[in-house]
């Protein structure tokens, strides 16, 4: 057994690094305290006590973090990764290399600059027994090569293949693989690479369904900072902006959406910044990031759905996005069973591309079943009850207080009712259309969308179960609703078709039952 004193230990700088951190992510804390602290009135903290306060803390975190630092040890014995922490307790943990599906590499800018990374190393059977094991921060050249020694099976395999030269102060701030400039380092069993181009990343960012959402919010937040505020802020706010020509306000409004749209796009570009994935033998790499950059390998035997989705704006560019859903714990997640974890394969990639990226990057899922789509007498269950549901809703919110309050305004109230059953039906007709459904030999194809589209591919030894319900309603117009999970114990996996021909959702029972039965024979 290796003893305490022959393992390594990480860089002396993981605990600038992680003090940093950790005062980074309190900083909205530290600026409160000072701010109530200095300014509460009559209750205020002399300046000096409430700098010995905050200095004690800091002084506190890094002795906790030099400590940690000190009593961890870290190295690869035989065929198991031993770590070894802790002060007073010591805990020893031995993870057999055969059972590492994926070391996750990752970097903000000040580890960066120091030529320092974080490794994180994910088990398989992503049980609560099993957590992920953190090693950082430690320099790359050095985390390259636990790494290869970790993924590759053969020791001898990472041996043969030279570490990365070490980077110069400005390639520090590079990537892994050489997206700034820095040297590129490329892996022993890759077989296709695909970069992301930085113009079409903008356009995906732009384009992309969290956009709106944030605009949404942003309004409804700032609609209620207006009861918190000042009345006398808010009507000068108001008189001055009445003052405005319309024109000029107008050009305001404009301005300010593009600026608010702008920035929330350069959030999104920098954080899928020089995205680049990379097929090897047995997984998926996934690096990317400006600021923290990310390496992240997905085991393909781990890949439990394949979506290729794109919204209505990304549609009408002929743009899409291709995601995995992957089974595992999500890393820095509750460790109580099983999760999925959402992955964009390539965040965004034109229409016409999709082929050969899934030829090059997941050949095992890159044949969808063709999908046939809904009987029409499947449409009046997709209008019906919604339609009158929101009609009824749109209803009493609007009519009762004209009637009540203000006449004058029952013809608007009224038009509004109208104008929400229209949209419903016409919703939920565009999504009777999009709906549709088929299977192969090996998988199972659902198809989804209003104005956007969403298909989904599920091979079938992965679907955990394949239920079909149906209501008395249902029985009668011989429809059932089909729903298909592929990751036990997620909310997110969950696909489906709802008021499928009754035949059809009944074949495709027997054709997963089938598979099950044929599984179990060959096991």
């Amino acid at each position: 057994m290796m003893a305490d004193s022959s393992l390594q230990r990480t860089h002396p700088a993981t605990v600038a690094v992680h003090t940093a951190q950790m005062l980074w992510r309190m900083g909205f804390w530290l600026v409160g305290m000072v701010l109530f602290g200095t300014f509460g009135g009559d209750g205020a903290i002399p300046v000096l006590i409430l700098a010995g306060i905050i200095g004690l803390f800091v002084v506190v975190i890094i002795a906790a973090t030099w400590i940690a630092w000190w009593r961890f040890g870290y190295g690869i014995v035989g065929a198991d990764l031993l770590i070894v922490e802790g002060l007073f307790v010591r805990k020893r943990r031995t993870i057999p290399i055969a059972r590492v599906h994926g070391v996750n590499v990752k970097a903000d800018l000040f580890m960066r600059a120091l030529g320092l990374v974080e490794v994180v190393v994910q088990t398989a059977g992503g049980g609560a027994n099993e957590p992920e094991a953190k090693i950082g921060a430690i320099p790359l050249d050095r985390a390259e090569e636990l790494r290869r020694a970790l993924l590759f099976e053969t020791p001898g395999d990472a041996a043969e293949v030279e570490a990365p030269a070490e980077l110069d102060p400005v390639g520090r701030l590079g990537d892994f693989r050489g997206a700034f400039g820095g040297t590129e380092v490329r892996g022993q069993d890759e077989q296709f690479e695909h970069k992301v181009p930085f113009g079409q990343l903008v356009l995906g960012e732009a384009t992309s369904r969290r956009i709106p959402l944030i605009i949404v919010v942003i309004v409804s937040v700032g609609g209620q900072s207006l009861d918190v505020l000042d009345e006398r802020i808010v009507d000068q706010t108001f008189s001055r902006a009445a003052q405005l020509a319309f024109p000029a306000l107008v050009l305001f409004v404009v301005v300010s959406g593009v600026l608010l749209v702008t920035a929330v796009a350069a959030i999104g570009v920098a954080r899928n910044f020089g995205f680049t994935t990379r097929r090897g033998e047995t997984r998926i790499e996934i690096e990317a990031g400006l600021f923290e950059r990310r390496q992240v390998s997905v085991p393909v035997g781990r890949i439990q759905a394949v979506r290729i989705e794109a919204s209505w704006l990304r549609h009408l560019l002929g743009l899409v996005a291709i995601e995995v859903d992957t089974a595992g714990i999500e890393p820095g997640g509750k460790q109580s069973g099983q999760m999925a974890t959402s992955k964009a394969m390539v965040p965004v990639a034109r229409a016409a591309d999709v082929a050969g990226l899934m030829h090059g990057l997941l050949p095992e899922a890159e044949v969808f079943p063709e999908t046939q789509g809904l009987a029409t007498r499947a449409l009046r269950f997709y209008i019906l009850v919604p339609t009158v549901f929101m009609t009824m809703l749109a209803f009493a919110a609007a009519w009762p207080a004209s009637w009540f309050l203000y006449r004058p305004a029952l013809p608007w109230a009224t038009g509004v009712v109208v104008l929400v059953a229209l949209l419903t039906s016409g919703v939920r007709t565009l999504q009777w259309r999009a709906a549709g459904i088929g299977t192969d030999d090996v998988a199972v194809a659902i198809r989804s969308g209003v104005l956007g589209v969403k298909r989904v591919r599920l091979t079938r030894s992965r679907i955990q179960s394949l239920d079909v319900q149906q209501n008395p309603f249902q029985r009668r117009a011989k429809l059932a609703t089909l729903r298909t999970i592929s990751v036990s114990g997620s909310s997110g996996t969950s696909y489906g078709v709802s008021h499928l021909d009754e035949v059809e959702a009944l074949r495709i029972m027997r054709w997963y039952e089938d598979g099950l039965a044929r599984g179990r024979f060959d096991a």
